[in-house]
C-alpha cells in the first residue's frame, strides 16, 4: 500500500505548480497602479533592503534564511517606486510560498543585484522550494495567474507589465527539482549626455 505520508508530501511539493486566477479587483488596482507616471531616480538596492526588513517576521516564522549580495555603487534606475517595491515583494512572497513545500532541505532566499552589461543593473531572486514544471515555467508570466497558494494581489502578469512599462525584462528558470530563479533586468537612468555609470 502506498505510504499516506509520502501522498502527502507529493501534494505539498506540488503546490508550487498550481495556477489561480488573481481576483479581478486586484486586477484592477494593478491596473491603476501602472497609470501612475514614472518620474525619479531610484536606488534599487536601498528598495530591496527596505522590503527585506519588512519582511523579517514572516521569514522568522516560515524559517527561511535570507542571502543577500547586493553590489555596492549601482547607478540609479529610473522608475515609480511604489511600482517596483511591489514586484519585488510579489517575487519574494512567491519564493516563500514555495518553501512551505521544502521538507528535505533548508529553506535558502538568496537575493542578487549586480551591473548588467553596460546600461542595465540585474536583480535575482532566487529559491530553495521544489521548483516549477517546465511545463508550467513556459507560460507563468501568463495573464493574471500566480504559483502562489494565496495570492496577494498582484500576479506575475502584473509584474510583467509593470518591468516591462520600466523599459526592462523579467524571465524565470528552473529545473523543477531545485528551486526557481526570476531575474529582473532594468535600464540604467539615461541623461542627456547618455547613461549614467557608477
Amino acid at each position: 500500500m502506498p505510504d499516506v505520508a509520502d501522498g502527502s508530501k507529493v501534494d505539498i511539493a506540488r503546490r508550487r505548480l498550481d495556477v489561480r486566477f488573481v481576483p479581478l479587483a486586484d486586477i484592477r488596482r494593478a491596473a491603476k497602479r501602472l497609470m501612475e507616471p514614472i518620474i525619479s531616480p531610484l536606488d534599487l538596492n536601498e528598495i530591496i533592503l527596505a522590503t527585506l526588513q519588512s519582511l523579517r517576521e514572516e521569514f522568522l516564522d516560515h524559517k527561511i534564511e535570507t542571502r543577500s549580495k547586493l553590489t555596492s555603487g549601482l547607478p540609479p534606475v529610473e522608475g515609480h517606486k511604489g511600482q517596483l517595491q511591489e514586484v519585488i515583494s510579489n517575487l519574494i512572497h512567491n519564493a516563500v510560498d514555495a518553501m512551505d513545500a521544502t521538507i528535505d532541505r533548508r529553506r535558502i532566499l538568496r537575493v542578487t543585484t549586480d551591473v548588467h552589461g553596460d546600461n542595465a543593473i540585474k536583480l535575482t531572486v532566487e529559491d530553495s522550494g521544489p521548483g516549477i514544471d517546465a511545463n508550467k515555467l513556459e507560460g507563468i508570466f501568463g495573464a493574471f495567474i500566480t504559483t502562489k497558494s494565496q495570492g496577494m494581489g498582484l500576479g506575475l502578469a502584473i509584474c510583467r507589465m509593470i518591468i516591462e512599462k520600466h523599459k526592462g525584462q523579467i524571465t524565470a528558470s528552473s529545473d523543477g527539482k531545485n528551486g526557481a530563479l526570476f531575474r529582473v533586468v532594468l535600464p540604467i537612468k539615461s541623461t542627456e549626455n547618455g547613461v549614467t555609470h557608477a
